[in-house]
């Protein structure tokens, strides 16, 4: 088996950011999740090793001092080390020997084949100045597991770790970014801040994870008050605050504290400036905002009613001007997933259909993200030629299995999905569709079934045809989880 180290590398994508396919797979994947966490690979041989996270300083001498370097492996693969990882490194800086503790750091990060050792291997390079072991903290940083490991051992070892810590963040686009940026404090560096405030909060994850972080660390109020300020940082603002007041599982806009000075300022600059679709729908975004509930306790809280006015007009003028329905009617014909939902977005707040583009687009990708668009225009005038078009996307008869047969689901898990949403959807349509809600009391999927049996409790059985008790009454004799044979059993009766 490769190390990780050489696994990570082989994989490193052109351009600084990310890996290639294949590469987030790591080499202990298929042995990890076979074993459990004390029972490690040694050279073919299964070996366990009781040995806590109090001994591994004293493992950390011996493979310094003598022959320990196998033993103290061993234990490192028993992943709850890693939860006193900061009372382990104190006892490790304690030893003294700083390059020798680096020494074995560096064998660990770079010949580790599990992740426990090489994220070990990684703290120690981070206890001592030695900015010689950058590049390999980079190196291991691509792979989003390692990157907030790397970041400290960074900051720590690098006398001047800006730039690689720069590097590092923008190395990553998932969860290793939010890991990062969650760490910047007030502490950070104006390089940090400015590439963090200009588009440094945006992930594949969710923005509204760093959106607050953006604008408080990055300063993006200060940075609005500027007369001017170029198209970089404008249309970052605006996705900031699309962020914030979208929420989510993140901190929203009713926890950034200079949000009236903000949402004024970037009216301000938008009055002036506004151009894209993008910059259509962070103000109507802000319209939306501002005419929503809450506002007694924003008002109680220091929100000033005759700015609200104020932003409430900004906004009415931008939205106004007739140039956004032409953009909009061409944005709804992208191939781009971003400027398709602003167009979307736009298209609703304009009053303009968009079932007609949205159908086109579904037709073309097959996308689940999109099905859930098109399902949520459906009306009983239009399910029809839906419904023509998932018969053509999904192969029932291929999906509809039995409860049993799970071999095939790795190779079409986006049909279930879209069977999913369809059969969800559905339950606004009772009668209609039958053909996918039985197909998917037979799917070996259980949140088919489980939406199948929701689908049809909402129909109730008066709308039933004559197949589905049948139908029905086979999958409960089938259904292998007595939670939903439960509640297919009850619909029966």
């Amino acid at each position: 088996m490769p190390s990780i180290h050489d696994h990570i590398t082989a994989h490193l994508a052109p351009g600084g950011t990310g890996l290639l396919p294949g590469g987030e797979a790591l080499p202990d994947d298929q042995i990890d999740h076979r074993l459990g966490g004390g029972l490690v690979p040694w050279n073919g041989a299964l070996t366990h090793h009781p040995a806590g996270a109090a001994g591994l300083p004293d493992l950390v001498a011996g493979a310094i001092t003598g022959d320990g370097y196998r033993d103290l492996y061993t234990a490192l693969c028993e992943r709850s080390v890693l939860d006193e990882l900061a009372d382990v490194l104190v006892g490790v800086r304690a030893l003294g020997m700083p390059d020798a503790v680096r020494g074995v750091g560096r064998r660990l990060a770079t010949e580790g084949e599990h992740r426990a050792p090489v994220k070990f291997g990684i703290a120690l390079l981070g206890l001592g100045v030695d900015a010689g072991d950058t590049p390999l903290l980079l190196r291991l940083g691509r792979h989003e597991e390692f990157t907030p490991f790397a970041y400290d051992a960074v900051r720590a070892a690098d006398p001047e770790p800006d730039p690689a810590l720069l590097a590092l963040a923008d190395g990553v686009a998932g969860w290793g970014r939010i890991n990062v940026v969650e760490r910047f404090g007030d502490d950070t560096s104006p390089l940090l801040r400015n590439w963090l405030l200009r588009g440094g909060f945006r992930n594949t994850v969710l923005d509204g994870y760093l959106a607050l972080r953006a604008a408080t660390v990055g300063g993006m109020a200060a940075a609005l008050t500027a007369e001017e300020v170029d198209d970089e940082l404008l249309d970052a603002a605006v996705d900031i605050v699309c962020a914030l007041i979208e929420g989510g599982p993140a901190e929203d806009i009713d926890d950034y504290p200079d949000a009236p000075v903000a949402l004024t300022l970037l009216l301000t600059h938008l009055t002036w400036r506004a151009r894209t679709l993008r910059h259509f729908v962070g103000t109507a975004r802000i319209s939306e905002f501002l005419a929503g509930p809450g506002w007694d306790a924003r008002y109680a809280a220091g929100w000033d009613l005759a700015r609200h006015d104020t932003l409430v007009r900004r906004c009415r003028d931008l939205i106004a001007n007739p140039t956004w329905r032409t953009l909009t009617l061409a944005a709804l014909d992208s191939p781009d997933d971003r400027t398709f939902h602003d167009a979307c977005h736009a298209a609703a707040v304009l009053d303009i259909d968009r079932y007609p583009a949205t159908l086109r687009r579904t037709r073309a990708t097959a996308s689940p993200g999109d099905w859930t668009t098109l399902l949520a225009q459906a009306t009983p005038t239009r399910l029809p030629e839906i419904l023509t078009l998932a018969t053509v996307q999904l192969p029932l008869a291929d999906l509809a299995t039995g409860p049993h047969d799970i071999s095939a689901i790795p190779l079409r898990w986006t049909a279930y999905t879209i069977l999913d949403t369809v059969v969800t959807a559905l339950r606004a349509f009772p009668g209609m569709g039958v053909d996918f809600v039985l197909a998917s009391l037979r799917s070996p999927v259980l949140s088919n079934r489980v939406m199948a049996v929701r689908t049809l409790t909402g129909w109730g059985p008066e709308s039933w045809l004559p197949e589905v008790q049948s139908t029905l009454r086979a999958a409960v004799a089938e259904e292998p989880d007595p939670t939903v044979r439960e509640s297919m059993a009850q619909l029966l009766t």
